[in-house]
């Protein structure tokens, strides 16, 4: 184990060492295609609108819980799950790996939230209209942060479809289930589904969006477990009191148990024979099916061998055909090679020697046809 861990250290330090390396950077970056400036002011901008979400819920469910009764069991629930499920709905929407998705997907929610209180169910919560007022001010927020990162034409068509998708999905209580818009944006937009996330963005993009959700985690798991472990308090119809004495009772009761088996020993063996007794059909039940499944298992185990040895002989016939056949095309091959080499040899002979014939003739005997020639020249001159 301990050289375990020194090895990683070492991997660790070579990493770190390579991180500097420009070659190391190249290859870390290939095959990765970063976000544009469009998508990347999109994620962090989304994101931040998210935190402020975070914010502003938190701040406007303390003021309510503060203006009203702790004794109020029904209302201060409804201020806890409305911080609960409004904070994971947001977290949700606006931390995915399309900044796109992000973007439509928290619109969307905003405005499902802010139609829910204002509708008569919504407003039947809460003593006041601070949450219906949070939550038209964060639906302003969301549209001005879109028609900044969105072109007019794009902003103008996604203003329309956030608003009909929030009308035709809306939250019916305060458990705020949410319907994923992306998709039916992308219909809308005519865009295949399939472009939709062209890249994950390059390396340091994707470690950042991994560090924020970390950090996500970090900051707001802690908060809802609290509220959610809150709420079974407050709905809780056991009280400590109560808890304290069925605890009591059962620690009394365990005492009680030890004290009769401590001083109770041969009504203990008795009790241990009787089991015994009682229990010796079903462990011969057991050890019969036992022994039949273990049974079945062998002659599976053997069928299976004998699958496996049968597939053994058919390859290995198949694997000396094969060999066969290829030794035939080799000697064959081997002997078209030879034909042809033989040939092709002997034309280059032929050659050879027809050049070499000439190669004499002009040696030889062209000097001695030309002389004969030139005397017969000469005595033909008067």
């Amino acid at each position: 184990m301990l050289h375990s861990l020194y090895s990683r250290f070492a991997v660790l330090l070579l990493v770190t060492s390579l991180g500097g390396c420009s070659v190391f950077e190249v290859k870390l970056e290939s095959g990765t295609e970063p976000l544009t400036k469009q998508e990347l002011s999109m994620r962090i901008l989304t994101r931040e609108y998210a935190k402020s979400f975070f914010t502003q819920v938190e701040d406007t469910a303390e003021q309510l819980s503060r203006a009203s009764s702790a004794e109020d069991k029904p209302y201060q629930s409804n201020l806890l799950l409305w911080q609960i499920y409004a904070l994971e709905g947001m977290q949700n929407s606006a931390y995915q790996v399309s900044p796109m998705a992000g973007l439509i997907d928290s619109w969307v929610f905003t405005l499902q939230m802010e139609a829910f209180f204002a509708s008569e169910q919504g407003q039947a919560l809460f003593t006041t209209d601070a949450a219906q007022q949070t939550s038209r001010k964060l639906a302003q927020q969301i549209d001005s942060l879109a028609k900044n990162l969105l072109s007019k034409s794009a902003y103008r068509t996604s203003l329309e479809f956030s608003h009909q998708f929030a009308a035709k999905h809306p939250f019916t209580d305060i458990w705020f289930r949410r319907s994923p818009a992306f998709n039916d944006w992308l219909a809308a937009q005519n865009i295949d589904e399939s472009e939709a996330v062209s890249t994950l963005g390059s390396m340091p993009e994707a470690l950042g969006d991994v560090s924020d959700r970390l950090s996500l985690v970090s900051e707001q798991t802690p908060k809802i477990m609290a509220w959610k472990a809150e709420l079974i308090a407050l709905n809780s119809t056991l009280s400590g009191e109560k808890l304290n004495r069925t605890l009591d009772s059962i620690t009394q009761t365990s005492y009680k148990f030890q004290h009769f088996v401590k001083n109770n020993p041969e009504y203990m063996r008795y009790l241990a024979q009787e089991m015994g007794k009682e229990l010796a059909p079903l462990i011969a039940d057991i050890d019969l099916m036992t022994d039949q499944k273990l049974e079945k298992l062998t002659q599976e185990r053997e069928a299976f061998d004998s699958m496996v040895a049968r597939e053994r002989v058919e390859i290995t016939a198949v694997v000396a055909e094969q060999r066969a056949i290829l030794t035939q095309d080799m000697d064959k091959l081997s002997k078209d090679v030879v034909s042809l080499a033989i040939q092709e040899l002997t034309e280059m002979i032929k050659g050879v020697l027809i050049y070499f014939i000439l190669f004499v003739l002009v040696i030889f005997f062209a000097p001695f046809g030309l002389g004969y020639f030139v005397g017969k020249r000469v005595q033909t001159k008067p």
